[in-house]
């Protein structure tokens, strides 16, 4: 089947790991034999913005990693300029160059990640060439955009009634994508996966000298952006705590950026632990198991999450995930099982449940052994891509 694959989100060599989950379920079409093209548009915006400066230097064509890119120009503007019509923005930088690709290659669907801008935009579209079009739900699309204002929610609501089929990463997200609009179809959950050729079981210590970290106790890893909805500040009091007990204290491998980076230093600093807390940054996808596997536990504090891709990847290591009970986390993490789940914004609950799990190497490796099993047998991109395969056969005309 011909899948022209629309996504705002999409790796480039600005940014190699922007919407990397996209480029791995294209990946995994491919495998199942898809001929998949991407469309991914690029910013447009005023050189006083600094930090979309460089997006200026990615090319209109390309090939990336064997998959035709094409990224056509699209005005951006902050959120508080834009706003909702962000969505009439991205159906003007595609609307011409996706008549102009189905006419060389006509395609048999256009699936977009995210309702708004991309659904929305593609549904447009798909209207006016008659090709189907199935719109994958992620969080913020359902969650956030809705809340910001009503022209907001009516704009996610539109792209909720005229999207032929809608996937959600998980059921949280479907019962939020339900009650924004009515959906032509039934909503299909379609969860995230790992690749897991590149996510796999290794040594934690050989990952620690693969990193060049010493560690002389147990070890916590995390992956993710230093934002506030990441929950880093109390992963920050909780290793305090942690380390305030009867037990060795433990040292956190955290990868990722954000703007909570300089707080949560001085945080750490503040309860004397900075010397147990290793931040590495943006390290390449590829690196990323290494980061995982270098923990004895994996730990995601979030405050919101559709269905965390991190957690699909550290089962995927073989590691127990200690992370918050938000939206999709539940679906994944078993508490008891292959995890812990704790409440969110409650350090106290969090540097718990990691102790029950850090200094029981018993319970840890049957979690561990058993995330593996599950994550293998259900959250994987191929078994992503499968039942997405599924929804293209449904809608195609």
């Amino acid at each position: 089947m011909r899948v022209l694959m629309l996504s705002h989100m999409y790796p480039s060599a600005v940014n190699p790991t922007a919407g990397i989950f996209v480029e791995e379920q294209v990946r995994a079409l491919v495998r199942r034999g898809h001929d998949v093209r991407v469309v991914s548009p690029r910013a447009l915006a005023p050189p006083l913005i600094p930090r979309w400066k460089a997006h200026r230097q990615v090319p209109g064509v390309e090939v990336w990693d064997g998959i035709p890119v094409l990224r056509p120009r699209k005005l951006s503007l902050p959120r508080a300029l834009l706003g909702h019509r962000n969505s009439d923005a991205m159906l003007a930088a595609i609307a011409r160059p996706l008549k102009r690709v189905h006419a060389a290659w006509p395609f048999d669907v256009i699936h977009a990640h995210m309702l708004v801008p991309d659904g929305w935009a593609a549904a447009c579209v798909g209207a006016e060439l008659d090709v189907p079009v199935l719109a994958t739900a992620h969080r913020a699309d359902v969650l956030d955009v809705p809340a910001r204002s009503e022209a907001s929610r009516r704009k996610v609501a539109q792209a909720i009634d005229s999207i032929e089929q809608i996937a959600t990463v998980s059921d949280a997200i479907r019962q939020a994508t339900e009650s924004v609009g009515t959906p032509r179809r039934p909503v299909r959950v379609v969860p995230n996966g790992a690749d897991t050729e590149v996510f796999r079981p290794i040594d934690r210590d050989e990952a620690l000298r693969s990193l060049g970290i010493d560690a002389d106790g147990p070890v916590i890893s995390y992956v993710g952006k230093l934002v506030p909805r990441k929950g880093v500040m109390d992963l920050a009091e909780a290793l305090g705590e942690l380390s305030r007990g009867p037990n060795p204290p433990p040292t956190l491998v955290a990868a990722g950026i954000g703007e909570l980076r300089e707080d949560f230093e001085r945080r750490v600093a503040e309860l004397g632990i900075a010397d147990r807390v290793h931040l590495l940054g943006k390290v390449p996808h590829e690196r990323v198991a290494t980061v995982m596997c270098a923990g004895d536990v994996f730990v995601l504090p979030s405050l919101s999450e559709g269905l965390p891709t991190v957690v699909c990847e550290a089962m995927a290591c073989a590691r127990p995930v200690v992370a918050t009970a938000v939206d999709g986390t539940p679906e994944i993490v078993r508490d008891g099982e292959t995890g812990r789940l704790v409440p969110p914004r409650d350090p106290a609950a969090l540097a718990a449940a990691l102790g029950e799990v850090l200094y029981d190497d018993e319970t840890a490796a049957r979690m561990g052994a058993r995330a593996l099993e599950i994550g293998l047998e259900t959250y994987t991109w191929d078994a992503n891509a499968a039942l997405t395969e599924e929804l293209y056969e449904a809608i195609r005309r």
